[in-house]
């Protein structure tokens, strides 16, 4: 039998998948995972930080505290927690991934998930059931809470609509694309149309940046117009 390329890698893991689990048979998966850390502590209320850079080599994990806790594919993410900190560390290739620019609480907690979403589901955005395992394990050992699960949801959607609208185009299969992203992570109408919003805002602003008069040409400009209708996005220049 082959071996799973998503797994738990621990008792200690395995400890922490009902935490995301719960009604998760009578709800869709982001909706359970967002009801299910509704009530889990604030920012305020938490330590979460990497931090970890160059002070340590993978071989130092173990005799730091460090417990695998799943693989994905390559990468093994390993976490050392007590009452008041949450440690992470991801080795890939024998190698420390640099964490060090993924800030702390808040921030790394979304991102962290984020880049979990992306690594445990590859191009197909589809969680299966050990994805979701994995998934449930790392959200609940986190203690995010429902805000930070919106918000990782909303930065991989960003993140790729950002590298659709880069080229300055949405072709019919990038508009196909997003709309089944769109489906697979469950975004409501509300939020899919603010993030549209301000990635056309966004992009007009660092078009016009690099123009030579600070603002874009004609052809630009039509360009951005019409990315803005195949989002469903009224604009204002």
């Amino acid at each position: 039998m082959l071996e799973s390329r998503v797994m738990l890698l621990s008792d200690y893991a395995q400890n922490y998948v009902e935490k995301g689990r719960k009604a998760a048979e009578k709800k869709s998966f982001w909706g359970s995972m967002i009801n299910t850390m509704a009530g889990q502590k604030t920012t305020t209320e938490r330590k979460l930080t990497a931090g970890i850079g160059d002070e340590l080599q993978p071989a130092d994990l173990v005799a730091e505290d460090f417990a695998p806790f799943c693989k994905i594919d390559d990468r093994t993410i390993h976490i050392k927690k007590n009452a008041s900190e949450c440690w992470v560390a991801i080795v890939e290739d024998d190698e420390l991934w640099d964490l060090s620019d993924w800030g702390e609480d808040y921030c790394f907690v979304t991102r962290l998930l984020a880049e979990v979403y992306f690594m445990i589901t590859r191009d197909d955005f589809h969680i299966d059931e050990d994805e979701r395992t994995v998934f449930q394990a790392l959200t609940g050992c986190l203690e995010a809470t429902s805000n930070e699960v919106i918000d990782a949801r909303n930065l991989v959607y960003w993140t790729l609509l950002d590298n659709v609208v880069e080229d300055d185009v949405i072709t019919d299969e990038e508009h196909e694309t997003l709309a089944r992203i769109r489906a697979e992570l469950e975004l409501e109408d509300k939020n899919v149309k603010e993030l549209h919003q301000k990635i056309i805002k966004q992009h007009y602003e660092i078009t016009s940046k690099f123009s030579d008069d600070g603002r874009p040409d004609l052809d630009q400009i039509e360009n951005i117009k019409e990315m803005a209708a195949r989002l469903g996005v009224t604009v204002s220049f």
